[in-house]
């Protein structure tokens, strides 16, 4: 995933693909304004920072987000607690 903001007001035909849309002003469905921020995947990063039939540049990348590979699996094995207690010294108080 990479998390851009928006550089120049532009509709987007595809605006459902984007994610956590984070508004800085006005909420229109479809369009985004300057200084709106979302996450999107990598094809559609590039085509909103200039691969596209106008070479037109109209978000700024923030942040590109690693992939994350692995498998979590759950298993039934019981988890087994361990519980210690110290006991606390008691403290001597002095009478006067």
């Amino acid at each position: 995933m990479v998390r851009c903001r928006v550089i120049e007001q532009f509709t987007l035909k595809d605006f459902d693909k984007l994610l956590n849309i984070k508004r800085k002003s006005i909420e229109e469905k479809g369009k985004l304004f300057v200084g709106d921020e979302f996450e999107c995947d990598e094809q559609m990063a590039k085509y909103l920072t200039g691969s596209n039939e106008k070479k037109k540049v109209v978000v700024k990348v923030i942040e590109v987000m690693p992939k994350i590979v692995g498998t979590i699996e759950y298993t039934n094995e019981p988890i087994e607690l361990k519980v210690e207690f110290k006991p606390t010294k008691k403290k001597k108080t002095s009478k006067k």
